[in-house]
């Protein structure tokens, strides 16, 4: 008597690599608020108040940017650093949504990926991604803080890279059109590598 041939078992499924989860620096909002932040982005103005979410704030605390990426960043290319100077100038679109050059940008407060849309600056060349946080309690100027970058190869490595220039924090918007909570300012800003956070 003949058997009958055995269901062949379907093969294993191939194991899927996740990719791994963002890394952030040191620096504001500390890491494990991430997904809280984003979810009181989205919520009302009520809807925040009753979940606790933190209000506008209208400027960040001053604070010492973390050693870890001081030393990316100020260290020779040489000796495995990117070889920034210290207060070196980064142009960069703010929100790499919003990658509109010349034109104006809409921003709200929260985390934010910011792009690098110029050669000018080699250590972090044209497509590299900050990692950041903004903030919109003032309508008359955007603030923003970039805790991390990855370059175009996949390297990511922590920065501290403030929005405005040596002269100014932030960046002047369009305060007519701004209300609170969202900023309206062209999307194509700049920032600073810095020491230490204004």
């Amino acid at each position: 008597m003949k058997r009958a041939p055995s269901p062949m078992s379907p093969p294993p499924a191939p194991a899927i690599r996740k990719p791994k989860p963002l890394a952030v620096s040191p620096g504001w909002p500390p890491a494990e608020w991430g997904g809280f932040l984003k979810t009181c982005a989205g919520l009302t103005a009520a809807a925040a108040l009753q979940m606790g979410c933190p209000g506008a704030q209208v400027r960040p605390e001053a604070a010492d940017c973390p050693e870890a990426a001081r030393k990316a960043m100020f260290t020779k290319k040489a000796d495995g650093g990117l070889g920034l100077r210290k207060n070196a100038y980064v142009a960069f679109y703010a929100d790499a949504r919003q990658r509109r050059a010349g034109h104006d940008g809409i921003f709200r407060e929260g985390p934010v990926t910011g792009e690098v849309y110029t050669d000018e600056q080699r250590a972090l060349p044209k497509g590299t991604l900050l990692y950041g946080y903004l903030w919109t309690g003032n309508k008359d100027l955007l603030l923003g803080r970039y805790t991390e970058a990855r370059l175009p190869n996949g390297q990511r490595v922590p920065v501290c890279i403030e929005m405005g220039n040596e002269d100014e924090l932030g960046w002047t918007t369009r305060a007519e059109e701004s209300k609170p909570g969202e900023i309206v300012t062209r999307s194509n800003l700049s920032g600073i590598a810095v020491e230490r956070w204004r």
